[in-house]
């Protein structure tokens, strides 16, 4: 019997509250479950249908937050133990979060079980290569942002498929859920590695990382294309000298890379502007205004891209006053695209916590470092009740060796 909502209005801020749609591909993703699950492989099933329907509001929906790959989860649960942990270990996590704001003992040992499974499942070499211990590490991934501690930037599991991948010696997908997968896995192993060097990827690995099919010809692809070849650029920084051929040589790389992604922000930008405000009825409304929320995220992610970008042009080229100004410009616009995220806290926006640390340190505007702090802060409260000077100061931690980040 599939599980159906009533129609009705979104009030409060409870994680029960849902929104309905009529839209024929929502209809069809919804599973069929048991109302009487019978064995722990049906509940678990179960749960997992309710955590990801279509219905579920923007501010608690994990298909929202983490990526379409999840919704091919079910059907694949029971085939691989490792998946099956990870994936009760998220629900759990998930609904205390959604309830408390907090992890119980309880959804700490399913996390810990998790972890337990995958490490005998990667000492098995044709088991650490399968898809879905593969997707038991994405999902294992996402649990973190769910556990306690004094920042939310940590991505520790993204070392861990990146060397997955790395074994594989192939990161084109292997099938089309792959394809999804990596489509949300790319993101964390790239923004991982462009602050630590634990993650073992060549600048050429992490180029064949980002494609991906699903995106291929739009601002989205285009932006990951940009952002994979900062890695690689950022070691040979590492190498060379000012007064170098190669320096020279890297300087107009770089500026050339820095130029090249302007239209690419801009029609990221566009996107956004084109619905502003939905003007359709009915369930196309819905509708819209996931596709607004959606291409505010991206948007929000180019400024990040954006900033990026930027450090590495002015660690090659510190004295262009140009840069700096435009620097700040992102980071005035994220703080604007801040004030329209606070509806869909605190999973929607969630992607907000790196926009903003990555806006605090692009800029050296006072001012604007304030207001980032400040909106960090609330952000960070929101989520977890924690504070933003602990999530900065782990942030600056990360990026202190990293001198083309850590000298803006």
């Amino acid at each position: 019997m599939p599980i159906m909502v009533k129609k009705g209005k979104i009030k409060g801020h409870s994680p029960k509250d849902q929104t309905s749609s009529s839209s024929d591909e929502e209809r069809t993703e919804v599973c069929r479950v048991s109302p009487h699950p019978s064995s722990a492989l049906t509940v678990l099933t179960q749960a997992f249908v309710q955590a990801i329907h279509p219905s579920t509001d923007i501010r608690w929906n994990l298909v929202w937050m983490y990526g379409g790959f999840l919704r091919d989860v079910p059907g694949r649960l029971g085939t691989n133990e490792a998946l099956d942990t990870a994936a009760d270990a998220v629900i759990c996590m998930h609904r205390e979060f959604c309830t408390t704001r907090k992890v119980s003992v309880r959804g700490l040992s399913k996390y810990g079980r998790a972890l337990n499974t995958l490490h005998t499942y990667l000492d098995d070499p044709v088991k650490a290569a399968s898809t879905n211990t593969l997707c038991a590490v994405t999902i294992l991934l996402l649990c973190q942002g769910f556990l306690p501690g004094k920042g939310k930037v940590q991505s520790g599991h993204a070392e861990g498929a990146a060397q997955i991948l790395k074994a594989r010696k192939n990161f084109r997908p292997r099938d089309d859920f792959e394809a999804k997968l990596l489509l949300t896995l790319r993101g964390p192993v790239l923004f991982e590695g462009l602050y630590v060097n634990s993650i073992d990827l060549s600048g050429a690995e992490y180029e064949s990382l980002v494609e991906s099919d699903i995106d291929a010809g739009t601002p989205d692809g285009h932006m990951m294309r940009c952002l994979a070849r900062v890695p690689g650029i950022r070691e040979r920084i590492a190498s060379t000298m000012p007064g170098d051929a190669d320096f020279e040589s890297l300087r107009h790389e770089t500026r050339a890379l820095y130029e090249s992604y302007q239209p690419i922000l801009t029609a990221l930008q566009a996107r956004t502007t084109s619905i502003e405000t939905p003007l359709a009825t009915g369930s196309m409304y819905r509708m819209c205004t996931l596709l607004h929320a959606h291409y505010q995220r991206m948007y929000g992610l180019g400024l990040t891209v954006a900033i990026i970008l930027n450090c590495l042009a002015r660690a090659l080229d510190p004295d262009d006053p140009t840069l700096h100004v435009e620097s700040t410009y992102f980071a005035q616009e994220i703080v604007l695209l801040s004030d329209s995220q606070v509806a869909f806290r605190p999973l929607g926006s969630f992607y907000m916590l790196v926009c903003l640390l990555t806006a605090r340190m692009g800029t050296t505007d006072k001012i604007i470092r304030t207001t980032v702090e400040k909106v960090l802060d609330d952000y960070q409260r929101d989520f977890d009740g924690g504070r933003a000077a602990e999530t900065i100061a782990e942030f600056e931690e990360k990026i202190r060796h990293v001198s083309v980040f850590s000298a803006n």
